[in-house]
């Protein structure tokens, strides 16, 4: 053993990870090797593949089309000297026809040798080849161009004779153009003809070629692998108890070690994993504490926050990790851990009377420390604040009616001497004009008697008086006592929807309310209302739905409020009264419009029903 390997510093030789490169090095420029011989091969196969397949097999179809011409063209000929025509016609439009063919197949020849000499730097026995084809397709040309010479001198001579065509000079000059012409087409076609004979030799032998060191290569390849492969597991098989120690180590048996011997790099990576358990295990004791201590307080804080009455939601981006029961109470999609879309574009701080969908909330948003994600505490105040706004309108209606009682108190008694004046009057009084003027003062009397009879009703307010009653009768009751005055308004009332089972009403303020609402309906012009009862685990509502000219948002939001009316002779209390004494018994009253399309008046009544006295 040297003096650096003796030395306690010294690094130990890595010869494991030497061999182990040497041995992918040698695969690997064996494997290149042939992966680069058969790329090569593959690359002359393609180009001379590329050259048939866009050249030589496109020019060989345009010598084939030659060569078909020809050949009508010699049986042509052959005919034409052996019985001579009486008119040469059809011999001049076939001449035309035959012409106009080799004109556009020498045409296409040239396109395909331009095309060809386009695609890329060709060899230079690829470009002579061309060259040669580019000659022959121009001598073709010129042949043909002397063929037509020649026959139009004999179809002239024909012509000017006026018989039938003898032969003579014209013919022999026709017959030499012919053949002229159909000599180059054969040269042109044994050209592409052995041009395309080569570079199928050529290709086969460069495949064989390729078939042949490809596989020699890579079976070399495949043996130098075997054989490197067996002196890497060789070389490698010390390393089989430490893997069984690495095992038993995330197994979670931290007591295992491994023996130190010898002074390579095994002996080094034994050591190092010695230390590393040692570590492992320390760690390991130090986690459980922590971990014990933590599941304590997550078990705490999971029972705070079960207790919170209001939603709670730690979101990061748009993902939901903690939410608390009342929070999925509020969001049920915060279970699926999605944070609402209503919540997520919310700004840090406190957003009060949030209303999404038909409910109001109070939000909180408090960026976490680092800024990647936020609480979000809500609470839902719908409930408080219908309860608040009920109180409200309670408030506001025992104050205008006590300020009614006083002005009615004033009022009624000069009412009732104008009355009985008008009564005294009425027994000495006999000019009909005379009379007909104290009956419109005594109508007048007693419409403000009434007026005034509404307002002492509202000042004095009502006990709720309840009794079980079937919401459907109650309203059958209505209508069987009001559909003679509805049909004489033009009103049509159909019920629709289930029977719900009896229940805890107050029959009073429910018929008042039915028939303020089919009253205002009537009066704003509507000829059909449909009533139609649903039921959900906790209320019953009912719903009036007309075909009237509907309200604006302005009057939908004052629709409740007293002394309120669009109506010339209206006082603007019915609905507010009605919706105050369902509130009264815990019921309730909405209303939904849109301008032109009518009017949806609701009536909330609950299947438990507790009465309150009226404020």
């Amino acid at each position: 053993m040297s003096a650096s390997q003796d030395s306690p510093g010294a690094r130990p030789p890595r010869t494991i990870r030497t061999r182990i490169l040497l041995a992918f090095l040698l695969s690997l420029v064996a494997s290149a090797t042939a992966l680069g011989h058969s790329l090569l091969q593959l690359d002359s196969i393609g180009r001379n593949v590329s050259m048939l397949d866009r050249g030589y097999l496109p020019l060989a179809r345009v010598a084939a089309e030659l060569e078909t011409i020809s050949r009508q063209m010699d049986r042509e000929h052959d005919r034409l000297t052996r019985s001579p025509p009486t008119t040469v016609t059809g011999y001049r439009a076939n001449a035309d026809f035959y012409s106009g063919g080799i004109s556009d197949a020498v045409e296409r020849g040239q396109r395909i040798a331009n095309r060809l000499e386009r695609k890329g730097p060709l060899g230079s026995r690829d470009q002579a080849a061309l060259d040669e084809t580019r000659r022959l397709l121009q001598g073709v040309d010129e042949a043909r161009q002397g063929y037509d010479t020649a026959f139009a001198a004999w179809a002239n001579e024909a012509a000017q004779d006026g018989s039938s065509p003898t032969p003579g000079r014209t013919i022999a000059d026709l017959d030499g153009r012919r053949t002229q012409l159909i000599l180059r087409i054969s040269q042109l076609s044994q050209i592409v003809d052995g041009r395309i004979t080569l570079l199928s030799r050529l290709t086969a032998r460069a495949q064989a070629t390729a078939t042949r060191v490809s596989g020699a290569l890579a079976l070399l390849a495949v043996l130098l692998s075997g054989l490197l492969t067996a002196a890497a597991l060789v070389a490698l098989r010390p390393f089989g108890e430490l893997t069984a120690q690495v095992q038993r180590l995330a197994q979670g048996d931290y007591a295992g070690r491994l023996p130190i011997r010898g002074a390579d790099e095994v002996t080094l990576l034994a050591r190092e994993f010695n230390t590393m358990a040692e570590a492992v295990s320390e760690r390991d004791r130090r986690l459980s504490e922590r971990a014990r201590t933590l599941d304590v307080l997550t078990s705490q804080l999971r029972g705070i926050l079960d207790t919170i009455r209001a939603g709670l939601l730690v979101v990061d981006g748009n993902e939901v990790r903690i939410a608390n029961p009342a929070a999925e109470r509020l969001w049920p999609t915060a279970s699926e851990r999605f944070v609402p879309t209503s919540l997520s574009s919310l700004p840090v701080g406190r957003h009060e009377g949030l209303q999404i969908e038909d409910r109001l909330y109070d939000v909180d948003v408090v960026s976490l420390a680092g800024g990647e994600g936020r609480l979000i505490v809500g609470e839902d105040i719908t409930r408080r604040e219908s309860d608040r706004a009920r109180v409200a309108r309670s408030e506001r209606l025992a104050l205008v009616g006590q300020m009614l009682a006083q002005i009615t108190h004033e009022v009624r008694n000069p009412l009732n001497a104008m009355s009985l004046n008008a009564d005294l009057l009425s027994d000495e009084i006999e000019d009909p004009e005379q009379r007909a003027m104290l009956d419109t003062i005594s109508d007048e009397i007693r419409r403000l008697e009434q007026l005034t009879a509404r307002y002492l009703e509202l000042s004095r307010g009502r006990r709720p008086d309840l009794h079980l009653a079937s919401p459907r009768e109650v309203l059958e009751d209505v209508l069987s006592a009001d559909l003679s005055a509805l049909e004489q308004q033009g009103l049509n009332v159909r019920i629709l929807g289930e029977r719900p089972p009896p229940m805890e009403l107050d029959i009073d303020a429910l018929r008042r309310a039915v028939r303020n609402i089919l009253r205002n309906a009537a009066e704003a012009g509507a000829s059909t209302v449909d009533v139609r009862f649903v039921q959900d685990p906790e209320t019953v509502h009912i719903e009036l739905m007309d075909n009237g000219p509907g309200m604006a948002p302005v009057q939908l939001r004052r629709a409740f409020d007293p002394f309120f009316t669009t109506k010339a002779s209206g006082t603007g209390l019915g609905l507010a009264i009605s919706r105050q004494e369902l509130e009264d018994v815990g019921a309730g009253m909405s209303a939904r419009s849109t301008l032109g399309k009518g009017s949806r008046f609701s009536i909330h009544l609950p299947l438990e029903t507790t009465a309150s006295d009226p404020v």
